[in-house]
Formats: structure tokens, C-alpha cells, sequence
């Protein structure tokens, strides 16, 4: 299942912070990775290969890492920030996404923290006056960050107690295997809608540099902002131009 790079041999997680995107409407979540990885200039350290993941194979998508080569699921990692992102960039074959859970759990259930992304339906939003976030946390994880979840300047997301989160893909799932095995794990989802999310991606990504170092150890500039790099990959977001041949 797991591939890595420059002949390692073990997958060290102990001390980072990991961030998982679900395959969810929009696509949004797998664009704030995109954005993550671009911006903290993240470095590809392997692959995941399952049968829940049809595969995908291609050029590189970020400007840093020129001549790397992307497929279905990567690891980046950021040694210096301890932060290791996954993506994913083919959806997930239903029969066997219990059985890629369970080993996607087991191989970094070692981590200091887990961070999943996703989005759920713009029309699910009951009350149009609420945040446009919600969240769902582990008891450990809300015991370790009480100081940042608890600062209602700081944070003002909804609380998720529903048994769906609809649109969302895999994410209240992949939560629940976390927090059965006792790994502080939250889950992090705006409300959005088809199109073009691109802005949706870099709100994501704006809202978890919020929380700063403590929370993420995501270090910008002593101005306390996070200037985001925009991956080349996007410039063919929707697929090439419509030729004039058509017309």
C-alpha cells in the first residue's frame, strides 16, 4: 500500500499534524490541499496504492516540484512544520473504501493530530444568518485545543452532531475509524455549492491559518499572514479551451 521515497522504509507520523481531504462536492477540499501543498511548498515523499483507488497517473502539479509525477493518492510532507498532507485525486471505489479506511487509519493512527477536510451542500444550511463552517472534533483533540476551539473571536464555527454530512463524501467516516482508535482528530467542512471553487479551496485554507502555530504549526509571514501560491496544475482547471474549430 504505501511507496516511499529516497529508500525509506518506515512512515514516521509521531509528531505531525495530518491533513486528509475527502472527495466531497466541489472537489473543494482536494483544491485547499492543492493550495496547502503549493503555498507551504510541501515535498512529495510517496504514494498509496489500493484497490478502493482507480488509478491516475500524469505530470506534476506544482511548480516547486517540476519533474515529480502525480497519481491517485500522495504524500507531501513538510519536515521543518512536522505536517503531512494527503491527497487524492480519483474518487474512491464504494466496495472497497471500508477495507482502504481501516489500513489508511492503521498506517497513521501515530500522528500528533488529523485534520479532514470536506464541504456539504450549500442548501443544507438550514439558517442563511450561521457560519458558513462547521466541525466535528474528538474528545481528545477538543481537550488538547480547548484554548483555540473555545475563543469564539478566533473561531466561529458550528459544532456537527448529525449522522451525515451530506455531499461530503467519505469524511464523517473516516472520522469516526479515527476516533475509535483514539486519534485526536478533527473534521472541518464549509457549506458550498458546484462550480468553480477555487475561492471555496483558498477559504479553507485561509480559516485553518487562523489557528495559527500552535494549532497547525502553518508558519508565514511575521505579519501573521499566509500568502497562498496558486498551483500550475489549475491553469487547466476545467480542461483545455474550447477549440474555434467548433464554431
Amino acid at each position: 500500500m504505501l511507496f516511499l521515497k529516497d529508500k525509506r522504509t518506515a512512515l514516521d507520523v509521531s509528531e505531525h499534524t495530518v491533513i486528509i481531504p475527502s472527495i466531497c462536492v466541489g472537489n473543494a477540499a482536494q483544491l485547499a490541499c492543492d493550495l496547502l501543498i503549493a503555498s507551504k511548498e510541501l515535498r512529495r515523499i510517496g504514494s498509496l496504492t489500493h484497490s478502493a483507488l482507480i488509478p491516475v497517473y500524469g505530470p506534476s502539479a506544482y511548480q516547486h516540484e517540476p519533474n515529480e509525477k502525480v497519481s491517485s493518492c500522495e504524500l507531501y510532507e513538510g519536515s521543518e512544520d512536522k505536517l503531512l498532507v494527503v491527497q487524492f485525486r480519483a474518487p474512491w471505489i464504494a466496495r472497497h473504501t471500508a477495507n482502504f479506511q481501516r489500513e489508511l487509519v492503521e498506517l497513521l493512527k501515530s500522528a500528533r493530530r488529523v485534520v479532514i477536510l470536506s464541504g456539504s451542500f450549500g442548501f443544507e444550511r438550514r439558517v442563511i444568518e450561521e457560519s458558513p463552517w462547521a466541525y466535528r472534533a474528538s474528545n481528545n483533540f477538543k481537550e488538547a485545543h480547548a484554548s483555540q476551539l473555545g475563543n469564539s473571536e478566533l473561531i466561529k464555527w458550528k459544532e456537527h452532531t448529525g449522522e451525515a454530512i451530506y455531499g461530503g463524501g467519505n469524511a464523517l467516516q473516516l472520522f469516526k475509524a479515527f476516533d475509535e482508535q483514539q486519534v485526536p482528530v478533527m473534521l472541518l467542512f464549509r457549506y458550498l455549492l458546484e462550480g468553480d471553487n477555487s475561492t471555496d479551496a483558498s477559504l479553507i485554507v485561509r480559516e485553518l491559518n487562523e489557528l495559527c502555530e500552535d494549532f497547525l504549526q502553518l508558519r508565514s509571514g511575521g505579519d501573521g499572514s499566509f500568502k497562498l501560491t496558486v498551483p500550475k496544475s489549475w491553469n487547466l482547471l476545467f480542461g483545455n479551451d474550447v477549440t474555434e474549430l467548433l464554431f
